[in-house]
């Protein structure tokens, strides 16, 4: 669901600006809210970690497309900004300055939040039940 939130954001990218502008940021992402909530409770999560999940998701997205969105804009971003040389892990360091795969690390992103806020229920749940970022 995540993946599919980020797809149609991407695709109309003035959309999250201009609803912003409008005020009407919630009532936008309340069809996503819906079927974010129609999933968790389906996975058997109720109350405040079902309510976190539905609310944590379409942040994470949100932010995801706005920080895609500020790397391609002119003059073009350079995230090399740290001094290989004087750190203690150079290889980490340097991997900021290659290309991000955006969809991938969406992924690794969801997963690690599912993971944190659901625990074993998310890895454990039958995988038409499963929390994650499709």
């Amino acid at each position: 669901m995540a993946l599919t939130l980020h797809r149609e954001l991407r695709e109309r990218p003035h959309l999250v600006a201009m609803v912003h502008e409008r005020g009407l940021t919630e009532r936008t992402f309340l069809p996503a809210q819906r079927g974010l909530a129609h999933e968790v409770h389906a996975a058997g999560l109720r109350a405040a970690r079902a309510a976190a999940v539905v609310r944590a998701v379409p942040f994470l997205v949100v932010g995801h497309v706005l920080v895609e969105r500020d790397r391609e804009r002119p003059p073009v971003q350079s995230p090399a900004l740290w001094d290989a040389e004087n750190t203690a892990d150079p290889s980490l360091a340097r991997a900021p300055v290659r290309p991000a795969d955006g969809d991938r690390l969406l992924t690794t992103s969801v997963r690690a939040l599912a993971d944190g806020l659901l625990g074993s229920s998310c890895r454990d749940a039958p995988p038409h039940h499963r929390i994650d970022a499709r």
